[in-house]
This record gives structure tokens, C-alpha cells and sequence, in this order.
């Protein structure tokens, strides 16, 4: 076993960092996050080269993304319980198979409905298991430095979207539709491979302990098989809290918030004379802004307090949208660009490190899943909501203010959620289940 991880003080290692597997665990969740969601993240990119390649409308393309928003919604809960049960590695394999069939796929479209078929429905249950099972893996590792593991995390959502935006667009501008679908499908399962063979679901593999636990005790776990009733049990007591519910609702509404700017922005930019090229940059300085803050945002929540952090992320989320009303030369989008990320990257990282105050150490899967179906929905419908509005009103106005209002409406639940000083539900450390909680909804 790693010599750190047998440290017989708890105090050093709550100071001080240390070479540990955990890290790279992170490093590969990161990784896998942004290449299995590439040309989710880079939406708003492929809009009008769809339309202008196949002669689709503009509520024809963003129906795609709506239905692989809510199919990654409907999978999220059933593969946050198959993590929960099987590990997160099986997870990964299936999901990576599930990528090449939709992407194989998604490059011989030639009808709206095969889009539909390919990137709709088999990305969309590919994306859930890439989402959901993945970030309660990372949380398998960590007994402290939590928030800086989910940070890194959360910040790879921001550097995806960074780095998939311009590639994205470079490549359909030089060699089209197809070629380039091709190109990220092959890269892509090379990387995802490669990451797979590298990834161990619980410390126990590697004969570890996880980062900054000084006894198997103090994480309610010896080795990696779960009591599978045990499980269940604590499942039941999380479903009979308020927070479990409220918190999927809170996703929704931020997703629908952003998900109206993240796929609309290039369009409308290309639309007061920016070149796609140009306009897909603004996904890419966005998304690198929120990179600092979905790093940064966990640990803030840590020290300062997961809902007061995150409703602040709400509404920066929410104000800098009234800029676009206003917006029309390429370095008044770009500040746009710069405003709205610091928001758009805050306003998801409290949601690990809420799990484990209301939560504890319980195996969180189903959770997460509840929660990333109430995000999926908000992105179904924030993602397809500004197509049809365009299609009747040759404008986007009404769907950007449907964005502050979500995002506004997600603070203000934020900030009506329970206490974070007491868990929700019985001590997952503890020998008996069947302590009553301590609070109930």
C-alpha cells in the first residue's frame, strides 16, 4: 500500500498534498468527460452548417439536441444505480461503445430522423453513462481535498467546450459534413481506450486508501464490493429528502438557462455578420473563462458555503444575457463572452460538494442521476426552445429572456434548500443502517 495512504496522521494530511492514484483518477475522469461529450459541448457550432448542408430549419437541428438532452435524462438515474452497483468502469465501456455506434452513425445522416436516431437517442445514453456514473467514482477517492478533485473535474466541462468548439468548426469548414464527424470518432475512441485500461473503480485496487483517509474507518468502506441492499437501503433514506428532488429542479432551471446561450450564441453572432469561424471563438473564450471558475467554485463552496457560492453563480449566470440585446460587433460578443462564463462556470460545482453535506459517504450515484436527469431536461429544453422561436418570430429575444428567468428562478431555489450542518440521512460510516436519520423531509 502507498506509503501515504498508511500515514498514521490525519492532521498532516489535511495540510499537505501528496502523490496519490486519486489524482489520476482525476485526470482520467476529466479527460473522458470532454472527449465522450465533444460534439454535445460543440452544438451550437454544427447549427448552420446542418442547415446549410442538408436544408434543414433551424427547429429541425436543435430537436436533435433536445432529444439527446432528455434521453441522457431518462438514462441518468438508471446509470448513476448501475455505477452504484457494478463500478464506474464498466460504465465507461459501455459507454464508450455506445459513442462509436452513434457517431459511426450520426456521419451517414442524411434525413432529420437518422439524426434523430444516431445523435439523439444512442449519444444521448452514451453521454448519461460519461456524466452521471463518473463524478461519484472521482468521489470514491477522496476522504478530504474533495472540492479541488471536483473542481478539476468541473472545469474540464469548461476546457471541452473550449477545445471542441474551434476544432470542431475548422474541421466541418475544411472537410465537411462527414469526413469530420470520422475524424473525432476515431481520435476520440483511441484517447477513450487508452484512459479505460488506465482507470481502477476504488482505492482497494490500486491497495489504497482514499486521498487523505488515515484508516479504512474513517470512510465507511474496507474493500470494493458494496453490500447491494446496504445500497438500496440508503437510497430510500435520500429519496425521502427534500433536497434529492429540489436539487434535480435547481439543475434544471441553470441548464435551461445556459443551454438557450450555448447553443444560440453562434448563431446569432453569424447572424450580425460573424464568420462561423469567428463565432465558434466565442464558445471557446466562454468556456475558458468557466473553466477558472468550475475549478475554483467547489472549493468556495467548501469554505464559504455551497448555497450562498452557488446562488451568486446564478444570478452572474442570469445578467450578463441582457448584454445580447445590445450586442453587435464582434469585441461587444467577445466581452459577453468573457462575463457570462464566470457565471455559466460556477453555477454547477457546489451540486458534489452539497451531495456530501447532505449525504455523507453513501454511495451517490442515483442521486447524481436524478440530479443530471433534471439537468438534461433543462438542456432539452433550453437547447431546442430558441429554434422553434426563431422559426416563428426571426428573432431570439423571447428566448433570452427565458434564460434570465431561469437562471434568476435557480438562485432563488438555491437558496431555499435545507441546512448543510447536519446529514440528511443515517451516517454512511456507521455499522447500522437503520439509525433514524437525523433530519427528514
Amino acid at each position: 500500500m502507498n506509503s501515504a495512504a498508511r500515514r498514521p496522521s490525519g492532521r498532516g494530511q489535511n495540510r499537505a498534498f501528496y502523490f496519490h492514484y486519486a489524482w489520476v483518477i482525476v485526470a482520467i475522469i476529466a479527460v473522458l468527460e470532454m472527449v465522450g461529450t465533444t460534439m454535445r459541448m460543440a452544438f451550437g457550432v454544427i447549427v448552420d452548417p446542418l442547415t446549410e448542408t442538408f436544408g434543414w430549419s433551424q427547429g429541425e437541428v436543435t430537436l436533435a439536441y433536445g432529444i439527446t438532452s432528455v434521453t441522457t435524462a431518462l438514462a441518468s438515474p438508471w446509470a448513476g444505480s448501475l455505477g452504484d452497483r457494478y463500478g464506474a468502469r464498466i460504465c465507461m465501456i459501455a459507454g464508450t461503445a455506445l459513442f462509436v455506434v452513434g457517431m459511426a452513425a450520426t456521419a451517414l445522416v442524411r434525413e432529420p430522423w437518422h439524426f434523430y436516431v444516431s445523435f439523439g437517442l444512442i449519444l444521448g445514453v452514451s453521454q448519461a453513462i460519461f456524466l452521471v456514473p463518473l463524478i461519484p467514482a472521482a468521489m470514491n477517492w477522496f476522504h478530504r481535498r474533495l472540492g479541488l478533485a471536483m473542481g478539476i473535474i468541473m472545469g474540464s466541462w469548461g476546457a471541452g467546450p473550449a477545445l471542441a468548439a474551434p476544432v470542431v468548426g475548422l474541421l466541418i469548414d475544411r472537410y465537411g459534413w462527414s469526413t469530420s464527424v470520422w475524424i473525432i470518432t476515431v481520435a476520440s475512441t483511441v484517447f477513450m481506450a487508452a484512459l479505460i485500461a488506465l482507470f481502477r473503480n476504488w482505492p482497494s485496487d490500486k491497495g489504497l486508501l482514499p486521498y487523505g483517509a488515515t484508516s479504512e474507518v474513517s470512510t465507511g468502506r474496507t474493500e470494493k464490493p458494496i453490500d447491494r441492499q446496504r445500497v438500496t437501503q440508503f437510497t430510500g433514506y435520500m429519496r425521502r429528502t427534500k433536497a434529492y428532488w429540489n436539487l434535480s429542479s435547481i439543475h434544471f432551471l441553470g441548464c435551461v438557462g445556459h443551454a438557450i446561450i450555448l447553443v444560440y450564441l453562434v448563431p446569432l453572432a453569424m447572424r450580425e455578420g460573424l464568420t462561423l469561424v469567428t463565432a465558434a471563438g466565442l464558445l471557446t473564450v466562454l468556456s475558458g473563462v468557466s473553466t477558472i471558475t468550475r475549478m475554483t467554485t467547489p472549493m468556495l463552496c467548501e469554505r464559504y458555503g455551497a448555497k450562498p457560492v452557488m446562488a451568486v453563480m446564478y444570478v452572474a449566470q442570469a445578467l450578463p444575457v441582457l448584454m445580447l440585446f445590445w450586442t453587435h460587433d464582434v469585441w461587444s460578443f467577445y466581452l459577453f463572452a468573457v462575463i457570462f462564463g464566470i457565471g455559466y462556470g460556477g453555477e454547477a460545482g457546489g451540486f458534489p460538494i452539497l451531495n456530501r453535506k447532505y449525504y455523507g459517504h453513501a454511495p451517490v450515484g442515483s442521486v447524481f442521476g436524478v440530479q443530471m436527469l433534471g439537468a438534461s431536461l433543462g438542456m432539452a429544453l433550453g437547447g431546442w426552445l430558441g429554434g422553434p422561436i426563431f422559426d416563428l418570430t426571426g428573432s431570439y429575444d423571447i428566448a433570452l429572456w427565458l434564460s434570465v428567468l431561469a437562471s434568476m428562478a435557480g438562485a432563488g431555489s438555491v437558496l431555499g434548500l435545507e441546512s448543510t450542518r447536519r446529514l440528511l440521512i443515517p451516517d454512511w460510516n456507521k455499522d447500522s443502517a437503520a439509525v433514524p436519520p437525523q433530519s427528514r423531509a
